[in-house]
């Protein structure tokens, strides 16, 4: 609801965030199949499981710990990310990981059990084998693709640019904190509140954002919140 219309800003952030949306949903999707009995009686135990769980697993948790790491990097540590290594991070890490886990739905239609040493000890699935070596080289440059978050971390964590007061152009009063917040977040002084959290594209600002603490015009007496 949010997005649709809206004008989104495909940061290194959002990118992890639409990533976790879409992976999720294509997860929850193949879960339609297993509610069906009879369907579930052929898949149940093979590949199509593993890979509907890791949809749902790496797509809804590990998309979106990639997402909030990204995002609050600067509210926790006062230094921003860098923009090119988060890129080099992400899409690599959401390509190779449909090569590694969409096929799995495959063999697993074909018949493919889980926890098995070598599958083409069974005859009526040697023919699939190549998808296993497909998987097998997509899973280890699913890792490979993970060195440029580490390096990103530790390289932003010293040497990355300082942050702004609000980088993501965010509404919320945790963005008119220093970053990373001092004692008591806001020190002696609590900022006023004069709106809600979420509203966006008001017409009292010419941005497309317009902060909890913005106060609106002829608004010196407003009541703090």
């Amino acid at each position: 609801g949010t997005l649709w219309g809206a004008r989104i800003q495909f940061t290194v952030p959002m990118l992890n965030a639409l990533a976790f949306v879409s992976m999720f949903v294509i997860g929850g999707l193949s879960g339609i199949f297993m509610a069906s009995t009879p369907v579930d009686i052929y898949i149940q135990d093979t590949y199509f499981i593993v890979a509907h769980i890791h949809y749902v697993v790496f797509g809804g948790s590990i998309f979106g710990a990639f997402a909030a790491i990204y995002y609050w990097f600067p509210k926790m540590f006062g230094r921003m990310t860098n923009t090119v290594l988060g890129h080099l991070h992400f899409w690599p890490t959401f390509v190779f990981f449909n090569l590694t886990f969409f096929p799995m739905h495959i063999i697993g239609v074909g018949g493919q059990m889980r926890r098995i040493y070598n599958p083409t000890q069974y005859e009526f699935l040697q023919h699939q084998q190549h998808w296993n070596v497909f998987i097998t080289y997509s899973a280890l440059a699913l890792g490979i693709a993970q060195i440029p978050f580490v390096i990103n971390f530790f390289w932003s964590l010293f040497a990355g640019k300082k942050a702004p007061l609000n980088p993501w152009n965010a509404n919320t009063l945790e963005w008119t904190a220093q970053s990373p917040p001092p004692h008591l977040n806001w020190g002696p002084t609590l900022p006023t509140v004069y709106r809600g959290p979420y509203e966006y594209s008001s017409p009292e600002s010419k941005e497309d954002f317009l902060p909890q603490s913005t106060p609106p015009v002829g608004a010196a007496g407003a009541r703090r919140h």
